[in-house]
């Protein structure tokens, strides 16, 4: 039996990947070690639009958001509370889904970072200076502290090795999975498609566009090549994700008096359940990313069902190579990007869900435990 205490700080906001990554990992490792504690800590307590299946029992949940002022940065929060509750608490492990340990935890708990990408280190141009500033202090000393490093992909496991080579924990655990409760292939009427497409204000074929608004989504890229796709062959692009950081670029194309207003549909955040009926109803998946640490709406639309065109770069390689259904383009000439999507359109090519086992939160957190619970 283990107190484990769980960084919860990324359900203080909306849901997005990191968000549904933790969700999915303390969920099962909670139902496969009933034995352990798990204690969430929310320094400014639970986002409402965050949906969770029923909590199990041995997870608890500490809501700290009114012992210290709301504008005081997370960062400092958890270096208050952090050490202090793994002493009061008796806590054998910390698992965080950030990479930041914060100092004064005891040298006797196990700390388990997760590591989700290296953009902070690759592209840190795009990040906000607030971005910079905590990955500048924060990242490096976890990856290179931890004693558990948890990678979401084969490809962020390869750059941890090449940026880390002198960290503490040598081997590097890889798993991450999409919720197969809520991305699966189903079957909708004609009738509601309509009403999902009646939702959004679509009124043609699509494409889905699923991420944060920033630079390394090149939704800037997207937007330059669906004016010809929409007015030729009558396809729309519909948009989903909250606005990040550095994305006046996109206001000022789709403000343009020569963009096609109707050609895309922005729809800002929603919940999960709502995004598994775009999937499912789109016509294909697009991600023109520059660098995916996994590529978790590429595996969304394949559990879906959706065909999905994404760039040949970084984990997105690794989703879609050998997958039916998934096609990769290199470079970002817009024509072959153009082509490649009216072929998938005009195929419907189908997916393979027997190549997307291993996308498995039961199975990823058997591993896990079998190979670290040796604490």
């Amino acid at each position: 039996m283990f107190n484990i205490l769980v960084d919860g700080r990324v359900w203080s906001r909306n849901a997005a990947g990191i968000t549904t990554f933790l969700k999915g990992v303390l969920m099962e490792w909670a139902r496969q070690r009933t034995d352990d504690k798990f204690l969430v800590l929310l320094p400014k307590g639970m986002d409402n639009t965050v949906e969770l299946p029923p909590i199990p029992d041995n997870i608890q949940l500490l809501d700290y958001s009114r012992r210290f002022p709301r504008r005081l940065p997370n960062i400092i929060i958890l270096q208050c509370l952090v050490p202090w509750l793994c002493r009061v608490r008796h806590i054998d492990i910390y698992y965080t889904p950030l990479s930041h340990l914060p100092f004064g935890i005891p040298s006797r708990v196990k700390t388990v970072v997760t590591v989700h990408d290296v953009v902070n280190i690759e592209m840190s141009h795009t990040m906000s200076w607030t971005n910079k500033l905590a990955n500048k202090y924060c990242f490096g000393r976890a990856v290179r502290k931890a004693d558990i490093l948890w990678a979401n992909s084969n490809y962020t496991r390869s750059k941890i090795d090449s940026y880390f080579p002198d960290r503490s924990c040598r081997q590097v655990f890889v798993g991450d999975a999409a919720d197969r409760s809520l991305f699966y292939p189903r079957t909708l009427s004609e009738a509601q498609r309509s009403a999902v497409r009646s939702r959004y204000g679509i009124r043609q074929r699509f494409l889905l566009f699923v991420g944060t608004l920033e630079p390394r989504k090149n939704l800037k890229f997207l937007l330059s090549i669906i004016p010809k796709l929409y007015v030729e062959h009558g396809i729309q692009l519909v948009v989903v994700g909250g606005r990040g950081w550095k994305n006046s670029g996109v206001k000022t194309i789709v403000d343009h008096p020569d963009f096609p207003k109707d050609s895309t549909i922005f729809c800002g955040y929603i919940t999960n359940a709502e995004l598994a009926d775009l999937y499912c109803t789109a016509d294909c998946f697009v991600s023109a990313a520059l660098m995916e640490g996994f590529g978790m709406p590429q595996l969304e639309a394949l559990m879906c069902g959706c065909p999905v065109v994404t760039a040949d770069n970084t984990a997105m390689t690794e989703i879609a190579t050998g997958k039916d259904g998934a096609f990769l383009v290199e470079g970002y000439q817009p024509e072959k990007w153009q082509s490649v999507i009216l072929q998938v359109l005009a195929e419907h090519p189908a997916v393979n869900q027997r190549q997307l086992a291993d996308y498995d939160w039961q199975t990823i957190l058997h591993r896990f435990i079998t190979m670290n619970y040796e604490l």
